[in-house]
């Protein structure tokens, strides 16, 4: 009878019975280390040029998890999976002693062991180790899902996400690229001179972007805080301070809706370069993220969400303006007549807007029928004023600030732009948001005067970014949903 066919509770029993047989016998079930053993992938790359049906003279160790076991006569072969690959085990009961043999019988699915052998390869052509010694290093009491399926339901996988690791190839394929994708990000950045810091996760005012925060109680300071919804403004800070290129790679905090493109909690890198603008950021980025696709060796043709994108360099730049002009075939500029564009667009496409500037009304416009369209990368500039309150409005453009999001796939990727550096403008800005949050926006943006204050001792011209590693890593990936690309993503409580 198989595992599979009996209850978790008989499963855990007759496991818990196994480990005490190797007790009785005065051996270990929990063992403290095993050394000296070599990569599985590094077997297979090393001894691929065997014959079929070949036994070598050449002495192996590995250690990993036993993925499946099975029995044919006198033969047993094992499947051992480590972090890098797997290996067929094989032995022969013919070859080893009673001792041994017994206690290889008390081996189970899921079990940790370390394992010494001759290199073989099958008549199939398998490389394989045929095992002289075995010990066992992890006794596993519970049931694992069967080799060959794997787990399948989404809700058991994300609970259970250990087990998703060990037996969905691909789900740890797409986190190993995740933890990747940050080493190679910190790469960069570290080489372009930028220095990695860190600012606090718990702030006293939710600030640095437009959104609802998480908020807990200091009991010890009796003064209510909240999750950081950005780190921006103690980045900029530090540009304030003295540190002219800084960056940081960390979680923030959201308290927003959930679905397949957002997270309350997601990872965010953000960077802050003094004496530098908008133009420079872009440049930036786009190099950051041309150093991460050829490390990582990926086709600039990417798939994702049934869609081909072309990730090839140089990307375009588009205003805002531009595309919605280009879309509904209008003309309309920053300074143009509300209500006669309002009109325009409602008689000509039946679009309705409660915007109360052109700004506000281009924005929305652009944010309901263009952004998800869009495909390939783009960096799309031009940002209104109105809903900039942190970006300098352009020297050239009334009501226009140097800002810049990035787009593929439909998707946000980063947003950046030539900081604000006027306390007054700024000061003047974080009112207006406050009016707003006055007036139920939730999302609006609070008052701070004390970062005021530290711009008033002066920030230099600085260019910021924030770049988006979750999505980022969704397209790289080609996984559709946020939830794939976290290693523990958040679930309801199951009762």
């Amino acid at each position: 009878m198989s595992d599979l066919s009996k209850s978790e509770n008989e499963i855990y029993s007759l496991r818990k019975e196994k480990e005490q047989k190797i007790k009785d016998s005065k051996l270990e079930s929990f063992q403290t280390s095993f050394k000296n053993s070599t990569p599985i992938d590094f077997l297979h790359r090393e001894h691929k040029d065997i014959e079929n049906g070949f036994k070598t003279d050449i002495n192996a160790s590995v250690r990993g998890r036993i993925l499946s076991i099975r029995s044919f006569g006198k033969l047993t072969f094992i499947d051992l999976k480590d972090e890098t690959g797997k290996i067929q085990l094989v032995y022969s009961d013919k070859d080893l002693s009673e001792e041994l043999i017994d206690y290889l019988q008390n081996l189970d699915v899921g079990d940790i062991v370390g394992v010494s052998g001759i290199i073989m390869k099958t008549k199939k052509g398998e490389l394989s180790i045929y095992i002289s010694n075995l010990s066992l290093l992890t006794k596993s009491f519970r049931n694992f899902p069967e080799k060959w399926h794997g787990l399948k339901d989404k809700e058991t996988r994300f609970r259970q996400r250990y087990l998703d690791f060990v037996v969905n190839e691909d789900a740890k394929n797409t986190i190993s690229t995740r933890f990747n994708i940050l080493k190679l990000i910190r790469e960069f950045m570290t080489s372009e001179g930028f220095t990695e810091v860190e600012t606090p996760t718990l702030q006293p005012k939710a600030g640095g972007a437009i959104a609802r925060p998480f908020s807990t109680h200091h009991n010890a300071m009796n003064i209510d805080m909240y999750l950081r919804i950005a780190p921006e403004l103690y980045l900029k800070r530090l540009i304030i301070g003295g540190f002219e290129k800084v960056f940081e790679l960390g979680k923030v905090f959201r308290n927003e809706g959930v679905d397949q493109t957002h997270s309350p909690e997601f990872t965010m890198m953000e960077s802050y370069e003094a004496y530098t603008d908008v133009n420079g950021v872009m440049d930036m980025v786009e190099n950051m993220c041309q150093y991460v696709l050829e490390n990582l060796k990926v086709d600039k043709s990417i798939e994702f969400n049934e869609k081909v994108a072309d990730f090839s360099f140089p990307w375009d730049r588009k205003s805002m303006f531009e595309l919605v002009n280009d879309k509904f075939e209008i003309n309309v500029s920053h300074d143009s007549n509300l209500d006669e564009v309002k009109a325009l667009l409602e008689s000509k496409y039946q679009i309705e807007s409660e915007s109360t500037t052109v700004g506000e009304l281009v924005f929305d416009i652009f944010e309901n029928y263009i952004e998800h369209d869009i495909v390939d990368p783009v960096f799309v500039t031009d940002y209104p004023k109105e809903v900039s309150p942190f970006a300098r409005e352009s020297d050239e453009k009334e009501g226009i600030t140097e800002r810049f999001e990035l787009f593929a796939f439909g998707s946000e990727l980063a947003n950046g732009f030539s900081e604000l550096i006027d306390p007054v403008d700024q000061e003047n800005r974080l009112k207006s948001q406050a009016e707003k949050k006055a007036e139920g926006d939730e999302e609006a943006h609070v008052e701070d005067s004390d970062y005021i204050e530290a711009l008033e001792f002066g920030l230099p011209p600085t260019g910021g970014l924030g770049f988006g590693v979750d999505r980022f890593v969704m397209m790289i990936t080609n996984n559709d949903s946020i939830r794939e690309v976290i290693a523990f993503p958040h679930l309801k409580p199951e009762n």
